[in-house]
């Protein structure tokens, strides 16, 4: 397995909420290392959480918020395929003590092949993605049903092909849509968008990207 020697650069935000191991006891700190790593598989576990807080005597969502960067500089090292000499390095500049570090670096090699694998395969976005669209846009002008009134409905027919992100075959859905629905799905995807945009969504993108 081929390892990279890259340090792993966090920002002020990450090392803040890190920065509770290097207050608390070193046994206490390689414990929630060790307890971080497995919530990757079973998910952060608030019960857990609350338990290990009320050890520490600590706020609950202090010890969460350092729980989640862990997890978040677990995927990292996975990701990067980091060396231990460039993780070492790279928790020096979090002030880890030695032992913390040696810690941290042998529960991490423990499932580093493990973490590869989850992040190639199950964590993959196999999601159908877009190819193209096609529109025609018509008026209904009226029915026979209602021959004396005079009626315009207007309505799309769009056909829209997705890619399907398993095998790369076409979905093809051809469906109709009233002006009024589809302004609002326009709204509904802007709205997407401008999610996308927020330091949370964008630490997601990055984490599977």
């Amino acid at each position: 397995m081929s390892t990279t020697s890259s340090l792993l650069l966090l920002d002020d935000e990450r090392k803040a909420q890190l920065d509770l191991l290097n207050k608390i006891d070193e046994s206490a700190a390689v414990d929630i290392c060790n307890a971080a790593l497995g919530y990757l598989s079973t998910g952060l576990n608030t019960k857990s959480v609350t338990n290990a807080a009320n050890h520490l005597q600590l706020d609950v969502e202090i010890v969460r918020t350092t729980i989640d960067s862990l997890l978040w500089l677990y995927t990292e090292c996975a990701k990067a395929k980091i060396s231990s000499d460039a993780l070492d390095e790279s928790l020096k500049l979090l002030g880890y003590s030695t032992q913390l570090r040696q810690s941290f670096i042998e529960c991490y090699q423990s499932k580093a092949h493990q973490l590869q694998t989850t992040l190639t395969t199950d964590l993959a976005l196999s999601l159908p993605h877009y190819k193209n669209l096609y529109w025609r846009f018509d008026v209904q002008i009226a029915t026979r049903s209602m021959r004396s009134r005079k009626q315009f409905d207007p309505f799309f027919i769009l056909k829209l092909t997705l890619i399907n992100g398993n095998n790369d075959k076409e979905q093809v859905h051809v469906f109709q849509v009233d002006p009024l629905t589809l302004v609002h799905i326009v709204e509904q995807l802007e709205l997407a968008m401008n999610e996308l945009r927020n330091n949370h969504a964008r630490r997601i993108v990055h984490t599977f990207r």
